[in-house]
């Protein structure tokens, strides 16, 4: 099924009425709507990179509308959401963002989140992911991110997917307050892998030395989850920190399954703190293994 919108449309309403398979073609126009996909193999392509832009401006902060008294809370301020039920669900060119003031808000809870994906088998290609704090939140089953975009300035990539960003742009926006941290895995323990970043640039504007690759997310401090991530022939640049990883609510990236191996970059940094993923396990955290039956 094939369809054709322009941003006179609700993009919202169009998926709702769609029974089937579809592919929606949208032309170049800013999409403001939140928007919730909860259907089976749904594909979204842009008319041209950058021009579609799908957004919204909620925080976790954000008094809901349908109750001033409560807040949406990190999930629930996504400008997109594709559930467990949107799987195989696929964007090319689209641009997911939150334009929520971060600089400028009062909020004690500031993250903002673009897309909340629990869709396994979720393909994005050429896409670009905006916000600041939880831009992209990869929470549940298989991902795939190639030639992307994402940027932000605090956990801005976090969650407990099996996600593979592949030649992707990860850019740390500076803070005021001068540090910040790229990704946050919450990797069950029951996962084998995490997050895999492969031919990757790690891009700021902040000064040199002052953003962490990441650290370990133990959501609510709860049991059952080992953080893991490998940054594999990346080239990092010099404002990573020369420490690489940083706790988290209490809990050491010592513990966690971070990885680097064969990065290149001012940030590229071998010491004590940056353990390098030995050849034998390399095998673990390819595309076959890690997709399996999912041939992309």
């Amino acid at each position: 099924m094939l369809i054709h919108i322009d941003d006179t449309c609700s993009l919202q309403s169009v998926i709702d009425k769609i029974q089937q398979e579809a592919t929606i073609y949208l032309k170049n126009g800013v999409y403001r709507e939140k928007v919730v996909i909860d259907k089976p193999n749904i594909t979204l392509i842009a008319e041209e990179r950058g021009k579609v832009i799908l957004v919204w401006g909620d925080a976790s902060g954000t008094p809901m509308k349908q109750n001033f008294e409560k807040t949406y809370g990190t999930s629930g301020s996504a400008s997109v959401t594709l559930t467990e039920n949107a799987k195989g669900f696929t964007a090319k060119k689209i641009v997911f963002k939150n334009d929520f003031d971060y600089p400028n808000s009062n909020f004690e809870n500031k993250q903002a989140v673009a897309l909340k994906n629990d869709a396994d088998t979720s393909y994005f290609e050429e896409c670009d992911f905006l916000g600041y704090q939880d831009t992209l939140y990869a929470n549940k089953g298989r991902q795939y991110y190639k030639n992307s975009y994402i940027e932000g300035n605090v956990d801005f990539i976090f969650g407990g997917a099996q996600a593979y960003f592949e030649n992707c742009e990860i850019y740390s926006i500076a803070r005021k307050t001068g540090v910040g941290y790229a990704i946050a895995p919450s990797t069950l323990e029951t996962e084998e892998v995490g997050y895999v970043f492969d031919r990757c640039s790690f891009l700021s504007n902040a000064e040199k030395n002052t953003i962490f690759i990441g650290r370990p997310w133990h959501p609510g401090k709860r049991e059952g989850h080992n953080p893991s991530a490998l940054i594999m022939n990346s080239n990092l640049g010099e404002h990573i920190k020369e420490l690489g990883w940083d706790s988290m609510s209490g809990f050491s990236p010592d513990n966690a399954r971070f990885f680097e191996y064969r990065n290149k970059g001012k940030g590229s940094i071998l010491n004590s703190k940056r353990r390098v993923l030995e050849e034998k396990d390399l095998e673990k955290y390819s595309k076959k293994n890690i997709f399996k039956d999912w041939d992309i």
